[in-house]
């Protein structure tokens, strides 16, 4: 009877083996199953669990080591499909002139400052990273339009190529100083061939993307700075036009120095009593003059020829020297023509005395003008009373000079001359004295419309004076654009990158296989023990009966048991562990290969497509059926 039922209907097994013979349980010896722990030695509970764990193992090993191998084995499989991560990495260095630390700040300068902060945006931006892909024949695929332009969906399909693209890029920056910064370009992606050709040329597009938006920007802010500058000064020749107006329309009015006016008033009282004082001397002084005139002078009397229109004899006249002076040369002149006719007997048709009659004639012309000079002299200063005009025949005929009478007369002109320039400037100082007076009335008033003109003044020469100061600042840094040293790109070595991905990691792909194998194992193991109704032990038998177990009959073994259970264990039991084993091993290899070595993974991957071509490239003739 090779099975027994219990009370509960539970099949009972064949007892425990021993060498593959039957050991019947009695009073003294237990089987392996109920093998009892001493409750006194330390960690019985947990000798008991593993106990009992390791016997669940052993009964149940199939149900642990197939799904083991095949979930591994699927685990395996899967994560040749799981997505690769690829890293390429490269740096480059910029270094700035330092004439960039002083350019403007106002609409996004381009300090050094500026790029630190605006690096990451740069390098990421749609724009850098479309001309990126464009060149790196991404988009030559892409439907364009007949001129070459790409069309809107073929633009919006690169733009969206370009945010993937940048969505792989992380940058960091290091600056070991003010002016250098070095910068490292990574990424990471799931494509092992664009990654150094990306970074690389990522790299190459940010510099000149940068020194051409830098020329660009200066050449714009040159431009744009110096119509500001030159508006600014139109600006200031306005506002000084309208303070110099000002100060033309008020002269005795100081912004700065209001009390002045005072102190120029006073200036010009006293000078007003200063000038009083001097025409009261002047006019003692022409007093005395004209009493001496009047005690000196003696009547002239006419020459015997008659006198001339306007004559009245018994008048007096009056002489000047240079009168006196052309006379005699006109005497000289005479007695030369006279001379000339009687010693060489000349007519007036000679040439030298027609030269002597010209030159008398002029001599004759500014004496007559002479005369008429001195008479109106004389009649201006108002000395002597009814005067007759002295013709030039009267002064050539012998006239008579008083040289006291005529300096009196001079001097006497000459202080009423001081006299008149008294006067002209006492109306002058009158004049000034009242307009200083208007001003005084009105300097609460002109002083703020001055404040508020010198204000627009000052403050168009700071906007001028920081125009031109910018100005200044940028003419150097364009000068450092055309050398190329403004900002100085160092590429470096090329970019490094490996075709072994650096996610996932194999020791985590076989890890996370393994432990995947062995919870399904263990899990399946569970089930098995929970769904099992075998008994594998009398002392079971009896716990389930209640009863004692008194004899127990082993198994009856045929021969062709014997066989099927030698051929069992012999080929089939290890034909499914080498098969399993085997599979195992080899998915898990190609799992390790696709990471660790990716080239050798696809050459074996290579070799029965090869195969089938070369199946499929033979001649009918020579095929292997």
């Amino acid at each position: 009877m090779p099975h027994k039922r219990g009370k509960s209907g539970r099949r009972v097994n064949k007892p425990a083996y021993t060498s593959g013979r039957y050991r019947p349980t009695g009073a003294g010896s237990l089987g392996r199953g109920e093998h009892v722990i001493d409750e006194d030695r330390p960690f019985a509970e947990i000798r008991r669990t593993l106990h009992d764990a390791l016997r669940m193992l052993s009964l149940h090993r199939w149900a642990f080591f197939i799904p083991f191998s095949i979930v591994t084995c699927a685990a395996f499989v899967l994560s040749l499909y799981y997505p690769r991560t690829y890293r390429a990495t490269t740096s480059f260095e910029r270094r700035n002139d330092p004439v960039m630390t002083n350019l403007p700040i106002s609409a996004g300068a381009a300090s050094f400052k500026y790029f630190r902060n605006t690096m990451v945006q740069d390098l990421t931006s749609v724009e850098c990273m479309s001309e990126v892909a464009e060149n790196l024949g991404l988009t030559k695929d892409l439907e364009r339009d007949p001129d070459g332009t790409l069309t809107a969906a073929s633009t919006q399909r690169r733009n969206a190529l370009a945010r993937s693209l940048a969505s792989g890029l992380r940058v960091s920056t290091v600056s070991p100083s003010e002016h250098i910064d070095i910068i490292r370009i990574t990424y990471t992606g799931p494509d092992p061939t664009i990654g150094r050709k990306l970074v690389d040329e990522v790299k190459r597009t940010y510099g000149r993307r940068t020194m051409s938006w830098i020329r660009n920007f200066l050449t714009s802010q040159r431009d744009y700075f110096e119509q500001e500058a030159q508006e600014a000064g139109a600006e200031v020749k306005k506002t000084q036009r309208e303070e110099t107006r000002l100060r033309l329309e008020n002269p005795h009015v100081d912004p700065n120095n209001p009390g002045a006016i005072s102190l120029k008033l006073a200036q010009l009282e006293m000078e007003r009593r200063e000038l009083q004082l001097r025409q009261r001397e002047y006019q003692a002084e022409l007093s005395a003059l004209q009493q001496l005139l009047a005690a000196t002078e003696l009547p002239v009397a006419s020459g015997p020829e008659p006198a001339d229109e306007g004559e009245t004899p018994g008048n007096e006249v009056y002489v000047s020297p240079q009168a006196h002076q052309l006379s005699g040369q006109i005497r000289e002149v005479d007695q030369k023509i006279e001379e000339l006719r009687t010693t060489r007997g000349m007519t007036d048709l000679h040439p030298e005395i027609e030269k002597l009659f010209v030159r008398r004639g002029w001599l004759q012309d500014e004496l007559e003008h002479q005369c008429a000079i001195d008479y109106d002299a004389a009649v201006t200063n108002g000395s002597l009373g009814t005067l007759a005009k002295v013709s030039s025949s009267a002064v050539l005929a012998g006239q008579p000079y008083n040289g006291d009478r005529a300096r009196l007369l001079v001097q006497i002109a000459a202080q009423k001359g001081k006299l008149k320039d008294i006067e002209i400037s006492m109306r002058t100082n009158e004049l000034a004295t009242d307009q200083i007076r208007q001003a005084k009335r009105e300097v609460y008033d002109k002083q703020e419309e001055f404040a508020e003109v010198t204000g627009r003044v000052a403050q168009a020469k700071q906007k001028q004076r920081r125009l031109e100061t910018t100005l200044a600042s940028i003419e150097p840094a364009i000068k450092a654009v055309e050398q190329n040293r403004l900002l100085r790109f160092s590429e470096g070595q090329p970019a490094r990158g490996s075709s072994i991905p650096i996610s996932p990691k194999s020791q985590t792909i076989v890890l996370l296989s393994l432990l995947a194998g062995l919870a399904t194992g263990v899990v399946f193991v569970v089930l098995a023990e929970v769904f099992d109704h075998v008994y594998r032990a009398s002392g079971q038998v009896a716990r389930s009966l209640g009863l004692p177990l008194l004899e127990s009959i082993d198994e009856i073994i045929t021969a062709k048991d014997r066989r099927y259970l030698f051929l069992r264990k012999t080929v089939v039991t290890p034909l499914i562990v080498i098969c399993l084993v085997g599979l195992t091993g080899f998915v898990g290899s190609m799992a390790y290969l696709s990471i660790e070595q990716p080239w050798t993974y696809q050459k074996i991957r290579r070799i029965p497509q090869a195969a089938i071509r070369l199946f499929a490239d033979q001649p009918p003739d020579t095929q292997v059926h």
